[in-house]
């Protein structure tokens, strides 16, 4: 059953995934915005993976801070005209923030060995 819930948990990311590159994607990524809307991205695809008693595996956070940085990385695709402009350096410092945030979200920070 865990591998069930881990699945819908990550299809659920994806979800959120792909609404928020498309929301975001509206705005440009200038100013403060990547520094706070990277995080944040990569926070509630986070939430919805946990939310939905996904396992806390390893394997599960990174394919949580992939759906970040593609998410964000799509963004940045619209914004940038879908191709006609050149990516901003900002929306890969959004895609870092937005990976490394949903990674920590997924696997947590623990000051125990595992």
């Amino acid at each position: 059953m865990p591998a069930v819930r881990t699945v819908l948990g990550l299809v659920a990311g994806a979800a959120v995934a792909v609404l928020g590159a498309l929301i975001l994607g509206e705005y440009e990524f200038t100013g403060s915005l990547p520094y706070v809307a990277g995080p944040l991205f990569g926070l509630a695809i986070g939430e919805v993976v946990v939310a939905l008693r996904a396992a806390r595996a390893p394997a599960t956070a990174l394919a949580t801070a992939l759906l970040g940085f593609a998410g964000i990385t799509w963004a940045g695709w619209i914004d940038s005209g879908e191709g006609v402009e050149p990516f901003k350096t900002a929306v890969w410092v959004a895609a870092v923030l937005a990976a490394l945030m949903g990674f920590v979200r997924v696997w947590g920070l623990r000051s125990t060995p595992r």
